[in-house]
């Protein structure tokens, strides 16, 4: 049996795929799914019904795969057996409620491949190191039970999670992002510096230096800042626009109407390294040159100087902004984009997905 000829009856588990509000994922599902469908596979998508979540629905149905909810577990359990059972691949998503009793259900009835896609690697390795309970985790006894875990960090940490709990299969499937979601545009560079992500307490400090400072430095230059729930944003110099709320479709438009754009990923996954955030690869789609605090396994992705810019503090960020011309910013800027046109996008992520079945199924 070869993918080439054999068209892939697929089910996946998960968050709602509907409801990027509700699902921080739901464009990586998305984003996958559609390519599968490109590829000439079929996907059924089953979520949890969320009673208070359909007016925070982005997306009222799925045009390449079916959607089917399900009340409780016991539910799932019941009447969607007969979809487990006559997949070829089963791939449960982390974060979705019961996930142990839904994965041992899984590993039990599937008759396919069986694939655990663990979005939050950080979590996973703190639950199952500290032995907490968490009803949104595997466990040390069925983690292990997947033919295929997949992660959205590689390297090193993966490694070591394969070696401690006897994985079969563990291998990288990093985010990725739609070239026709994410592309360059001729329009004004309002600001000189941006960054976009909701407030976090363990890297506001790292914020603070690298774009609140800056902006302090130079009252002349215009910042801004996207995301929610900035407790200090009052206290900001007056030349950073604060965007309290950026719906997803603003996006393209926000990193385009930056000269730099800086990406701060989550603590816990710069510490794991070998982790490019969707912000990441979205903002180098966009031609724009990206500054971002430096991490384990960077270079894997992007060459440093060439293809972006690493800062450590103040001084750095201001290097880049002043001290090196433009010319030089947009060269590293389209060598981003090049690199994640070749290397990063739903296509290239599918194939991967399509490749490790193969090796598994072989």
């Amino acid at each position: 049996m070869t993918i080439g000829t054999h068209t892939l009856d697929i089910v996946m588990v998960g968050r709602s795929i509907l409801s990027s509000a509700r699902n921080p994922v739901a464009e990586l599902y998305r984003g996958l799914i559609n390519e599968l469908a490109h590829h000439g596979h079929r996907t059924t998508y089953l979520e949890p019904y969320d009673f208070g979540g359909i007016a925070h629905r982005d997306m009222l149905r799925s045009p390449y795969c079916e959607v089917w909810t399900y009340g409780d577990v016991d539910t799932l359990l019941e009447e969607y057996l007969p979809a487990i059972q006559s997949a070829d691949l089963v791939l449960l998503a982390s974060d979705v409620p019961e996930t142990n009793r839904i994965a041992q259900w899984i590993c039990a009835e599937a008759r396919g491949i069986t694939v655990y896609y663990d979005t939050d690697l950080a979590r996973t390795a703190h639950v199952l190191a500290s032995l907490e309970a968490c009803s949104n985790c595997l466990s040390r006894c069925t983690i292990g039970a997947f033919q295929l875990y997949l992660s959205t960090t590689g390297g090193p940490a993966l490694n070591e999670l394969a070696r401690n709990y006897g994985l079969q299969h563990a291998r990288p499937l990093y985010e990725s992002i739609d070239p026709f979601a994410f592309y360059r545009m001729d329009i004004e560079r309002s600001y000189d510096l941006g960054f976009l992500g909701n407030y976090k307490a363990e890297r506001s400090e790292l914020l603070d230096n690298l774009l609140i400072q800056p902006a302090r430095t130079t009252p002349n230059r215009q910042f801004v800042v996207a995301g929610d729930s900035y407790p200090d944003s009052q206290a900001w110099p007056h030349n950073i626009t604060y965007l309290e709320h950026l719906p997803g479709t603003n996006h393209v438009d926000f990193y385009n109407r930056q000269a730099c754009s800086l990406v701060l990923g989550r603590n816990d996954r710069r510490q794991l390294g070998y982790t490019p955030s969707r912000q990441l690869l979205s903002a180098a789609a966009c031609g724009v040159p990206v500054l971002t605090a430096p991490w384990d396994g960077l270079d894997d992705f992007f060459e440093v100087k060439r293809e972006l810019f690493c800062v450590d503090g103040e001084q750095d960020v201001l290097d880049v902004l002043y001290g090196t011309d433009e010319a030089t910013r947009r060269k590293v800027g389209s060598y981003a984009r090049a690199r994640v046109l070749a290397s990063h996008t739903t296509s290239h992520r599918a194939e991967q997905l399509l490749g490790y079945w193969q090796e598994v199924a072989d």
